[in-house]
Formats: C-alpha cells, structure tokens, sequence
C-alpha cells in the first residue's frame, strides 16, 4: 500500500476515541509505542498479523484497517462546554466525532447537505439574518419547528444522542468540507435545553470556521434563539401581562424553554433588564430552572435507524452492516440500535 495516510489517520482516531495514549495501546497490542507512533505518521505499515493485534486492542475488525481507502480529514469542530472540561475529553469526543463522520457515510452513502456556509465579516450580517437565511433555505417560513431533529436529519444533518455527561458536554458537531455535518448531542440534556443545544451547533456550522471563544457563543446562541422563534413572530405573540399563565402557551406553541423565551423577550427589547434578572431568580429559586413545567417532548433522530432498519428488512445483517461501518457487531449494535435515554 503506497499512501499509508488512510491506516495512520484511521489508527490515531479510533485510539483517542477510545482513550489511549500510544503507550497504553502499546502495552495492550503487543507493540512498542515508538512503533505505534510512526504508523499514525504514515511512516510504518504492519504486516496483517500485527495489524490484527492493534485492531483486537481497539475492538474494531482488522478490515477497518486494511480496507482503509480515506484519509480522516480534521474537520470544523464546535462544542458547548463548560470551561473546566480537560482537553483530552474534548480530543475523545471530537475523535468520536470524526469516527461518526465516516459511520454515517458507509451507512448513509455520502452526500452534501442542503446547508450552506454563512460568513460573518466586518458585522454586516448579523447571526439573527443568519438564521432567517437558513430558515428560508429549509424552506421553513416563520412557523414553529414541530420536530428541529426531523428538520435538520432532512437537511442532511447527522444527529445522535450520545454519551457527554462525563466529559461536561451539551454537544459536539463536525462538518468537514465535503460531507455531511455530525452533531452528537448529550444523553444528559433535557428536552428544552436539547432543541436549543442543537440550533446553537447549527449555528456554530454554518457562521463558524473552528471553535472560538465567548463571542462565537453568544452568536451561536443569537442565531439558535431566531432559529427557533423569530423575533417578528415573538414581537406579535408576546403577552400584555407577561406571566406564567400566559407564557406557557408560547412555550407549548414554540417549544422553547422559559429560560429561552425570557431570554429572547430581552433581546428583543420586550423587557428591560430589570424584568429579566427576575424571571430568572424566580425560574431558579422555584426550581424551574431544573424542571420547567409543560415539559417538551423530547426529539429522538431517526435517519440512521430508519436506514438500518430498511437494510436489515432487505436481508442485509447486522455482521455486514457492522463491517461496512469498521465496527464489530455488537458496538454496532449498542450504538445504532439501542436507545440511549
């Protein structure tokens, strides 16, 4: 094999996404970590049989490797976080992410999303007409998003439900250059929070090169709050006498947490400062904040399921499905098809 790129890049991120260093996969494949180390340059090839033995120690079919015909581009990764996570569980889950990215193409078949790039530059385009732009784009007018992980799949969008309490997490997204955007989505956050989580990723896709810092976020969450409920719709809807009475029905309407909806009302110059700090310490000290009530129903993707479902219908098994997507069976299986609640 000539370019050894597609076995090193391969290599280097199922090893983070399972947590090792090259010494902790050196001690457990057999071999030496400087061997290790100049197989993910590109520098070393295996022979099958050692191969074999890093592959056993990752637990992922030897073919993944000697099959291996694509280069794992780094790819634009974004992530909500809270600042004291450690970098090594951001690589685990930005690995995790580029594994998924490849998945979701074996499985999918590889296409280009609907989505399109927005750059910000110099402030002339401001996230909220970033978010108007896209809403056209999935051709969504003004109305409510009954179902945001349905709408996004349908974009081309890859979304799964996946394991992030650990690591302080809300979510993680990719989109490399030519494929489909991944977003992973942590098991831990509620319904309300969850469909704002993923309309920050969105707009951390289409606005953003690469993670930044504070003010990347507030754009983020600028774009996620008009994505789900404009400004002009929540200008006219907004209640006289704003309370809980009457917000609730704009919660249920736009299924948007109370947190967000006061939040947006404050952007929108419905209140003033003043009126926000309240609404907060009153969602906090009644333990709102933690669980709102009228709780929404909590959005489950459905794209890869459906896919699986439909080839396993067609006679196809789980082995081969397993191997097209370079997993062994049974994480296939506990990842694809097992519900994570």
């Amino acid at each position: 094999m000539n370019d050894l790129s597609p076995r090193a890049s391969l290599l280097e991120t199922v090893r983070l996404s399972r947590g090792l260093t090259q010494t902790a996969l050196a001690e457990v494949s057999g071999l030496s970590q400087g061997t290790l180390s100049k197989v993910e340059t590109g520098l070393l090839d295996l022979d099958p049989e050692r191969w074999a033995a890093v592959a056993d120690a990752l637990g992922v079919p030897v073919e993944a490797f000697l099959e291996a015909r694509a280069t794992i581009v780094p790819a634009r990764v974004f992530h909500r976080k809270k600042k004291s996570t450690p970098k090594g569980a951001l690589t685990k889950i930005a690995a995790d992410a580029a594994l998924m990215q490849q998945r979701a193409d074996a499985i999918l078949g590889h296409a280009r999303s609907e989505l399109r790039r927005h750059d910000l530059e110099e402030g002339f385009v401001t996230p909220q007409e970033v978010a108007q732009d896209v809403r056209s784009e999935l051709r969504l007018g003004q109305a409510p998003i009954s179902d945001l992980i349905a709408t996004v799949e349908a974009a081309g969008v890859t979304v799964l439900r996946w394991p992030l309490e650990s690591v302080q997490v809300d979510a993680i997204a990719t989109w490399p250059a030519e494929g489909r955007p991944v977003v992973l989505v942590g098991e831990h956050v509620p319904a309300e929070r969850q469909r704002f989580t993923i309309a920050h990723e969105l707009g951390h896709a289409v606005m953003h090169n690469d993670a930044g810092g504070d003010e990347q976020e507030r754009q983020a969450d600028a774009f996620a709050g008009e994505f789900l409920l404009p400004g002009r719709k929540l200008r006219v809807e907004w209640p006289a006498d704003p309370s809980l009475e009457t917000l609730l029905p704009l919660k249920r309407r736009w299924k948007i947490s109370l947190a967000a909806l006061i939040r947006r009302a404050q952007d929108e110059a419905l209140i003033d400062d003043r009126t926000y700090r309240e609404w907060s310490i009153r969602l906090s000290t009644s333990g709102m904040h933690r669980r709102e009530p009228d709780p929404i129903p909590t959005e489950q993707p459905q794209a890869l399921m459906r896919t699986i479902a439909a080839a396993l219908d067609g006679g196809t098994t789980i082995d081969q499905l397993a191997r097209k997507a370079h997993m062994l069976p049974q994480e296939f299986s506990s990842t694809f098809m097992e519900e994570h609640a």
